[in-house]
């Protein structure tokens, strides 16, 4: 696969919103580098980080209907893709040590992701996930804001 947009659709949609980790290997280089909130101390360093990551939070929080792309950019030289999402997610598991609210909460995304030889090298997360934030807030926070 080495259409830019269709790379970072399969990343978004089979890996982050559902953890399938063969759609990680496909997509992933082994050396991403990813910056989100769900590692708030740092970057995620590397695929088998990501994979992990992205597990824990499916796990806490399964999809509860199929991701809506909003828009995709490709950048003129197919090395950038900028995608905004939707997806709702059930925390239906502790996550960060907060207890399950069985809430469905709303995740609104843009990911800029920097493409290399048919692979994500780069992942860099933008988000109004207003929802999702106040309900981890109190573990987070400090975390943070050390």
């Amino acid at each position: 696969m080495s259409d830019p947009a269709a790379i970072v659709t399969r990343f978004i949609t089979q890996f982050l919103c559902a953890a399938d980790l063969a759609a990680a290997d496909a997509t992933l280089h082994p050396k991403v580098q990813g910056i989100t909130g769900l590692k708030p101390m740092g970057p995620i360093d590397g695929r088998e980080e990501y994979k992990a990551i992205v597990t824990a939070f499916v796990a806490a929080f399964p999809a509860q209907s199929p991701v809506e792309i909003i828009d995709q950019f490709v950048s003129q030289d197919g090395t950038r893709v900028v995608t905004r999402f939707h997806s709702r997610q059930r925390h239906a598991g502790d996550f960060f040590g907060v207890a399950a609210t069985n809430r469905v909460i709303l995740f609104d995304e843009t990911h800029v992701a920097r493409v290399q030889d048919g692979l994500i090298v780069e992942n860099i997360v933008s988000a109004t996930n207003l929802e999702f934030e106040m309900l981890m807030a109190p573990v987070l926070t400090p975390m943070i804001l050390k």
